[in-house]
């Protein structure tokens, strides 16, 4: 049998629904397919982005769906139907939705077939992280700009700093900002726990950042370096990030990453409280590990 885990969202979202799926194969002794049919129908914001990485990509078909083929081309608001009157209860057996934002540790004892949601909890797949770190690797070199990037991280105490501004502004009241307070306070506990750092700002919005940010960090007196990539090397990106020392998130799943897939344990990451702006239902609590700071 085959378990079939549905891809949805930029690419780091896409990056959580592998690791589930790589986990959840593992654990049922199953091989496992990604859906991408969001990418090929109606999700317009973001492509289908894992090519650029080193992993086990097989996608599904129409075939892998027996009676349940009409589920691959439904919408979010087939989602809105399938709560409002639990059909869960009709399709379970076969087709599984995450229940909530929190970790979700009956779906390990499912016996369904086809998988969606988003999963952002390294509860469930904190047993193969050695082997999404050996996968989550880009297949492509580094460009030139990145390379240099590269070299001055390896220079310096680098610390990442992500600025998210989201290109698409029908997302941004949903996921809100984080502001100017949370960036200059996260500065100021990393300089408290850390000597010499160097801020390496990452953004997918530069212009609004010179314009907006950089009095903030140059009034704290900090040193620091713009990356400047284009949106599309955004997985050159998520290799740098992930070879800082240290990590101030903004409340985006791209910088969550960048701090994961470094696997120091002497790493300080710091995130803010305030995920959503506009999502009470979505209970945080288990999206960042432990062991990282939420202020």
């Amino acid at each position: 049998m085959t378990i079939i885990v549905r891809l949805n969202g930029g690419l780091c979202n896409q990056i959580f629904q592998y690791a589930f799926a790589r986990s959840l194969s593992k654990r049922r002794g199953e091989d496992f397919k990604l859906d991408i049919i969001p990418f090929l129908t109606y999700y317009k914001y973001d492509p289908y982005g894992l090519w650029k990485f080193n992993i086990k990509e097989t996608f599904a078909e129409n075939k892998d769906m027996g009676g349940f083929v009409w589920l691959r081309k439904h919408n979010s608001f087939f989602s809105f139907i399938y709560h409002r009157f639990r059909l869960n209860k009709i399709l379970q057996p076969w087709y599984y939705v995450e229940r909530t934002f929190m970790f979700d540790l009956h779906v390990f004892s499912s016996k369904a077939r086809y998988f969606e949601g988003f999963w952002q909890s390294e509860k469930y797949f904190k047993d193969i992280e050695d082997e999404l770190r050996q996968e989550i690797t880009l297949k492509d070199p580094l460009s030139a700009h990145s390379e240099e990037i590269l070299r001055k991280i390896k220079e310096v105490n680098a610390v990442s700093l992500h600025v998210r501004r989201y290109a698409h502004e029908d997302k941004s009241p949903w996921h809100g900002f984080c502001t100017a307070e949370y960036y200059a306070e996260a500065m100021k506990m990393i300089a408290e726990r850390t000597p010499s750092p160097h801020f390496f700002i990452f953004s997918d919005n530069y212009p609004w950042v010179k314009e907006n940010f950089l009095s903030v960090i140059e009034g704290l007196g900090f040193p620091y370096t713009l990356v400047e990539n284009d949106n599309d090397r955004n997985g050159e990106d998520l290799m740098l990030m992930s070879k800082c020392r240290h990590y101030i998130l903004a409340n985006s799943s791209f910088s969550w990453w960048g701090a994961w897939l470094n696997p120091s344990k002497k790493k300080t990451v710091i995130g803010p409280k305030k995920w959503f702006a506009h999502a009470p239902k979505n209970n945080t609590k288990d999206l960042l590990p432990e062991d990282w700071i939420r202020i």
